[in-house]
C-alpha cells in the first residue's frame, strides 16, 4: 500500500453538514414514478408458486400460448405522496384456495413494494380472471 493509498483510507468521514452541503432534505427530492412501482408489484406475483401472470383475453376467451410462469402480471399503480394504489390481474393455479392465494399475493406485493421504495401501500384489488391447471394435469376426457 502506497502512502497515499495509507492517507486516504485514514482519512476521517464527514458528515454532508461538515463537509459544507446543506441538509439532505434541502438538496432535492425524489419521486418514483408509477411504472417503478408497477415493475416491483407485477414481479412479485411471479414469486408465489400459485400465482402467475393472466393469459391474454380477447372479449372473455383466452388467446394466444399461455404466458410463462416468470412473465410479470399486469399492473397498474398510481402513487400519492408517499403512498400507493395497486390494482393486478392474475390467474391462480387449480386447485388452490383463491382467498388464501390472493391474501398471500396483497401481502407479497404490500412487502416488496414498501422494501424496494420506501412507499405505503394504501390499496390493493386484484382482479383473479382465471384458472390455471398445475404442472402435469391435463384435462380429463369422460
Amino acid at each position: 500500500m502506497t502512502t497515499a493509498e495509507r492517507a486516504w483510507n485514514s482519512a476521517p468521514l464527514r458528515q454532508p453538514s461538515e463537509a459544507g452541503l446543506p441538509e439532505p432534505d434541502s438538496r432535492g427530492s425524489l419521486r418514483i414514478h408509477d411504472r417503478v412501482v408497477e415493475k416491483v408489484a407485477g414481479y412479485a406475483v411471479t414469486t408465489l408458486p400459485d400465482a402467475a401472470a393472466a393469459p391474454r383475453r380477447v372479449l372473455g376467451m383466452t388467446v394466444g400460448a399461455p404466458r410463462p410462469d416468470d412473465a410479470a402480471a399486469k399492473v397498474t399503480a398510481t402513487v400519492h405522496g408517499d403512498s400507493v394504489s395497486v390494482s393486478a390481474t392474475v390467474a391462480v393455479s387449480w386447485p388452490s384456495p383463491i382467498r388464501r392465494v390472493a391474501a398471500q399475493l396483497s401481502q407479497r406485493i404490500r412487502d416488496d413494494i414498501s422494501r424496494h421504495t420506501g412507499l405505503s401501500v394504501d390499496r390493493i384489488d386484484l382482479d383473479v380472471v382465471s384458472l390455471r391447471l398445475a404442472e402435469g394435469q391435463g384435462r380429463r376426457v369422460l
